[in-house]
């Protein structure tokens, strides 16, 4: 079981949210091995893929993990600023504002086949902005991939209802 490895904090960051760590769960050799196995056997294993996307920052981690065991690149999805050359960006809404995501435009070839890895699925808005950015790069999203899924705040079923296929280790329903 890989819940046992995700630890629990109260109140975090603002009173009423009980906020799931996936730190803890890095942390842990047992737990994070058991999340990259499991995205790995049910996704990747059988999954033709020309690139795995991470998105900053603890994406990375686990994209990391998957393209060595895949052997498929790794291409950053960075918060604005992070990366130079030339640039696709996307902007997107926050909680409390927006957020901007950038990819550099000669990482993805058209027509490549791409996962989407993050550490946690909460609204959705992060990978939606990856997902818009890979289309504009003439590209194709074939998954997302997260250890964590909050699936009660939704983003797996947007994911899910623009049919593009959506796997995490661990789901939380409440």
């Amino acid at each position: 079981m890989i819940k046992e490895f995700i630890k629990s904090y109260k109140d975090f960051p603002k009173e009423g949210i009980d906020f799931k760590c996936t730190a803890s769960l890095c942390a842990s050799e047992k737990g994070f091995a058991r999340a990259n196995n499991y995205i790995y056997q049910n996704l990747l294993k059988y999954m033709p893929v020309d690139k795995i996307i991470g998105l900053d920052a603890r994406g990375f981690i686990f994209a990391s993990v998957l393209c060595h065991r895949t052997r498929a690149p790794l291409v950053l999805a960075r918060k604005a600023g992070k990366l130079p050359g030339s640039l696709v960006r996307k902007e997107f809404n926050l909680e409390y504002g927006t957020a901007t995501m950038e990819i550099q435009k000669d990482s993805i070839d058209r027509g490549d086949k791409v996962i989407i890895v993050d550490d946690l699925m909460a609204t959705g808005g992060t990978v939606q902005a990856v997902i818009d950015m890979v289309y504009e790069l003439h590209a194709t999203p074939v998954a997302v991939a997260c250890a964590m899924d909050l699936s009660f705040l939704g983003g797996s079923k947007q994911i899910k209802q623009q049919g593009i296929p959506f796997y995490a280790a661990v789901e939380y329903q409440t």
